[in-house]
Formats: structure tokens, C-alpha cells, sequence
């Protein structure tokens, strides 16, 4: 009976790949254990609990497959993995007691992950709720607008070249009833099938932006909590009502962008089974036209490989407000993902509450993961110079034997000058803070260097002052404390006499702990003479320095805040 059961499994997952369907199902078809067969239905043990979810929103495909082949219809049962995963059989080890060979798609290692997923949900697994009926999957406004199908909805006319005869089937049923075994059935040659990075990941396979990872991506406290969540939702992305929506926004150039890329390579590399889609807001747009320019028909689902995706990243999403047919489908898309617990990751120049999104997924986005990126402080900007610096710039080719390995490089003179500790922190202190624009700032003040080394000279601060202008609108600024402490007095409606005063009440302390903080930031003094701006000595200028930070690792709002004050400081000075 398990070698009947088995049979049919086979032939299904033969058919899936020659209709070319999604080569997860064939993956997790493949990893299965076909348990039991009886004339009702074909009982299979998913290899891990993500393929348990997986398979059971994917068996209406599955049984029109087995009712085609079987001549009658079947049910399908999904069980939850039981035996532990160093019981099960790997991919090999079924090739070689006769089942079919793995297929193409399955990427090194993909088995053993699932197995040792499959262990670590033995003693815990429960299986997923159904989604609540109450929730409206598309909003009124929505309704008669391009619509989304469900994800096991797809042509039903699948036309099928059956792998057993009626007579073949009957004389099966028939051998199971009296505990006997049929003849094997003839198997279908097995098409060839794209790897699972060509298919889910053609970008990383083509090494673009592959360079953005969690472990090159430099932190500060202005990005520390971003960077944490970004990591725990990689981390947790195959858990299924685990971190579901992440929320990164921020000014252009902090840093999101590499964040969201992070997450995608970090996906392809270590959940390769897993379909990720990546968009910017023009991507998306291009995208979301040329599907709905090319629906023959009204109510024809469109975009499938967003729809599709198991973790959906769109870029720069203020970009598509605005555009009212594509933001529509857009909060369609959002709220499908939502209540499907699949997971989606999206960044923002600015939060939730001021894009003008519909209020339900606003107010999700922020029962999420929502984090602000602010601007790099000074020791922030240092460390991605210096990182760039030594890892970039002056990072050493691999040296090519034989021809191997040639760079059109390799004819070149190299022309990356000296940049000393002195210099990288100049630089940090007159730069902006495009983290883009740090770079090829560092690119120019590092050429530069070489110009005047082959010159017999060294670079100065006078020219790394004159690059940075080039770049930055706020190079060679000289912030003033008095030009912070008026910006503070204005923002926190106190007097000067009261910020610089002795009373201590929680409505002048906390902005005075604020001014004392800018000014350490902005400004070129000592301790001591901040303290004494305030009447104070060095001691009261480190408890605010304390109780300020201890502000922004509590609260992003307030880290927003004291962003918002350092520009207006900025365009006062």
C-alpha cells in the first residue's frame, strides 16, 4: 500500500513539473512521505512545517491532479511532520530505494533544512488558524477595481497525460483490497527545472547587490534598532504569524535601501526554498501597468509574482501615492499578505501615519516592526568612512595565475592615496549625511591624496574642505550654541533665562538636557565649557548626555525629534 500510495505521489509531482508549477511544490512534494492510500484519499507527512502550511493551502491543485489520474476523485491529507528529521530519508537516499530523483530546482542543503525544521517543530507544532472570516480581504472603496486571486486558484483546464489506464487503476484498487500490491506504473521523464535561485532570486544569482549585507552594514545608535529588526525578521521569515510586517523609514540615503537588500540575500542564502520579490516604487508601477494593460478580461488577477511571493519588499513606497489606481491595488496586496500571515517588509522616507494610506494598514504597520533610520551622528559617519575606506578602497585584488581570474582592472594603476585617522575624521565632521555621498566623497578625498603623493605633497584640510564642497550644502558650517540653545528655547517654548537657569522642573530640565545634547553633537567644545554655557560643571553636562541617549533607545519618535532640531540648527547657521 505505501508503494501504491508512493506511485501516486510520484506521478503528481511528475505532472506539477511538466506544467511548469512552482518548483516549492515540487520541492516539498518531493521531501513528503506518502503514508497511506485508500479508495477516499492520499495521506502524505509534509517534510517540515513550513511545507505542512505550504501543502495544505495548495491542495485543491494538488487533488485535480490526483482525481486526473486516478480516474476518481481523492482527497488529500497533509499530517505534520512526527519522526525525527535524522529518521527521514534525504532526497539521495529516495533516489536510491527507487523514488524519483530530487529535482533540479532543489538548491544544496534545502533537504537538510527542512529536516532540521522538522525537528525543531516536533515537540511544539500546532497547526495554523484559519484566517478570521470578519476581516473584509478588500476594502469597499476597492471592490469592482483588478482583483486578487487566491494562491491555489489558477486554470483549472489542465490538460494531463494520465500515467495509469482506468484498467491499471482498477486492478490497484482492487490489489489494496485483497492487501496485495499492483504493478508498478509506468513514470514520466522528468523535465529539467530552473534552480531555485534562477527562479526566486535572479538577482542575487547575477550578483547584483549582493554586497549588501547585515554583516557590512556599519551601525550607530541612529540605525541599531532598524538593523536589529531587519535581522530578526530574516531571521524569522519561514515562521509563519512570526515579525509579519517590518516598517524601515527615514530620509533618502540613510541606509534603508541596504537593509532591505540584506534581507533578501539573506533569505536566498539561507531559506533558499523560500520566494522573496523585491521592488522599488518605479518597479512596481512599470509592473502593476504593463499586468493590467495586458488583462483580457475584468476581474482577471494580475501581478502573480507579487501575489505569489512568500516575503514581498517594495522600496521607496512614498513614490506610489499619488497614482490612485496602483495605490489601490497596492493596499489590496498589503492586506492580503497581512491577513495570509505572509511577510512583507516596506520602506519610507517618512512613517505610516503621514503617506496617507488606508487606516487599517496604518495601523498595522505600526502594531508592527516600525523603525525609524535618522541621520548618521559624527561617530557613525566616521566608521562608514573608515569602513569604505578599508574595505573598499584599499581592499586588495586576488592576484591572477595563469590568466586566470583577469580584471580589465589589471592594467590599471591603482589610484587610492593615503587617508590617516586625522583625515577620515575631518571628513566626517564637515560631511553631509548621504551615506551614498560619504562614498564617493571618500572615492575623491582618497584620489586626491594620490594626486598630491605622486606631488610630493600630503593632503590638507583645505582640500578635503574644498571636495566636501562639491558634496555637502553643510560643509564648513560653524554651528554657534547660542544659534542650538535659541532653536531649543523656540521648539520647547521656554526662555533663555529659564534653559540657562537653575530651576529644575521636568518642563525646563528636559530641554536643557536637549541643548546640552546638540551642542556636544554639533559644536567643537569640551565638557566643561558646554557646562559652563549652562552654569554648570562637566558632571551635569555627562547626566544629560546619559539621560538623552537613554531617550533615543527608548524612543524613536524622539530620535525624529532631535534630528528635526539639528536641521533647523543647520539652516540657521
Amino acid at each position: 500500500m505505501d508503494n501504491d500510495a508512493r506511485l501516486l505521489l510520484d506521478d503528481v509531482i511528475a505532472c506539477c513539473q511538466r506544467d511548469g508549477l512552482d518548483a516549492r511544490l515540487v520541492n516539498m512534494l518531493a521531501g513528503a512521505q506518502a503514508t497511506d492510500l485508500n479508495e477516499d484519499a492520499l495521506t502524505i507527512e509534509a517534510p517540515s512545517r513550513f511545507a505542512y502550511s505550504y501543502l495544505v493551502k495548495q491542495r485543491a491543485t494538488i487533488e485535480r491532479y490526483l482525481e486526473e489520474i486516478a480516474f476518481a476523485p481523492l482527497a488529500l491529507m497533509v499530517t505534520a511532520p512526527q519522526a525525527p528529521a535524522a529518521a527521514r530519508p534525504t532526497a539521495e537516499a529516495a533516489e536510491q530505494a527507487g523514488s524519483p530523483s530530487t529535482p533540479a530546482a532543489a538548491a544544496p542543503g534545502t533537504a537538510s533544512v527542512a529536516a532540521e525544521a522538522a525537528a525543531a517543530a516536533e515537540a511544539s507544532y500546532t497547526a495554523p488558524a484559519a484566517p478570521s472570516p470578519a476581516i473584509d480581504p478588500v476594502p469597499p472603496q476597492f471592490h469592482g477595481g483588478p482583483t486578487l486571486a487566491r494562491a491555489d486558484e489558477g486554470d483549472r483546464r489542465i490538460s494531463i497525460n494520465n500515467t495509469l489506464s482506468p484498467e491499471q487503476f482498477k486492478s490497484m484498487m482492487a490489489a489494496m483490497k485483497q492487501g496485495g500490491n499492483a504493478a508498478p506504473a509506468p513514470r514520466m521523464p522528468e523535465a529539467a527545472a530552473p534552480t531555485i535561485e534562477e527562479q526566486q532570486h535572479p538577482a542575487a544569482s547575477a550578483g547584483i547587490s549582493a554586497k549588501y549585507t547585515f554583516e557590512n552594514f556599519v551601525l550607530g545608535d541612529e540605525n541599531r534598532h532598524a538593523y536589529q529588526s531587519a535581522a530578526r525578521f530574516a531571521a524569522f521569515a519561514d515562521e509563519p504569524g512570526q515579525c509579519t510586517s517590518l516598517f524601515i523609514y527615514g530620509n533618502s540615503g540613510l541606509g534603508k535601501t541596504h537593509l532591505l537588500f540584506a534581507i533578501q540575500n539573506y533569505i536566498a542564502t539561507e531559506k533558499p526554498w523560500m520566494r522573496v520579490k523585491y521592488a522599488n516604487s518605479q518597479a512596481y508601477i512599470d509592473d502593476y501597468m504593463r499586468d493590467l494593460g495586458a488583462q483580457r478580461g475584468p476581474g482577471e488577477p494580475i501581478m502573480r509574482e507579487y501575489r505569489n511571493a512568500d516575503v514581498l519588499i517594495i522600496d521607496d513606497i512614498q513614490n506610489i501615492i499619488g497614482r490612485q489606481a496602483s495605490i489601490e491595488f497596492f493596499f489590496q496586496l498589503v492586506d492580503e499578505f497581512i491577513r495570509e500571515s505572509k511577510k512583507i517588509v516596506i520602506a519610507s522616507d517618512r512613517a505610516p501615519k503621514k503617506l496617507g494610506m488606508d487606516e487599517r494598514l496604518t495601523s498595522r504597520f505600526n502594531s508592527g516592526m516600525l523603525c525609524l533610520v535618522s541621520e548618521p551622528t559624527f561617530e557613525t559617519k566616521y566608521r562608514i568612512l573608515k569602513y569604505y575606506y578599508e574595505h573598499t578602497l584599499r581592499a586588495e585584488r586576488p592576484v591572477s595565475r595563469d590568466g586566470a581570474g583577469a580584471s580589465i582592472l589589471d592594467g590599471i594603476a591603482l589610484e587610492e592615496g593615503t587617508l590617516t585617522d586625522d583625515h577620515l575624521r575631518h571628513m566626517a565632521e564637515i560631511s553631509g549625511n548621504n551615506i551614498r555621498e560619504l562614498e564617493s566623497f571618500c572615492e575623491r578625498c582618497s584620489g586626491l591624496s594620490y594626486e598630491k603623493e605622486r606631488a610630493g605633497s600630503e593632503l590638507t584640510a583645505a582640500d578635503i574642505d574644498a571636495v566636501a564642497d562639491e558634496y555637502f550644502d553643510t560643509a564648513r558650517k560653524v554651528v554657534k550654541p547660542a544659534t542650538i540653545q535659541a532653536v531649543v528655547e523656540e521648539f520647547y517654548h521656554v526662555s533663555h533665562a529659564d534653559l540657562i537657569g537653575r530651576k529644575q522642573t521636568k518642563d525646563i530640565a528636559f530641554p536643557r538636557h536637549v541643548a546640552i545634547f546638540l551642542i556636544h553633537q554639533m559644536c567643537d567644545l569640551s565638557l566643561p565649557a558646554i557646562g559652563s554655557l549652562f552654569g554648570r560643571n562637566h558632571a551635569t553636562v555627562v547626566h544629560s548626555l546619559n539621560v538623552i541617549e537613554k531617550k533615543r533607545g527608548e524612543e524613536a519618535a524622539f530620535s525624529e525629534q532631535l534630528q528635526q532640531l539639528s536641521n533647523i540648527v543647520l539652516i540657521k547657521s
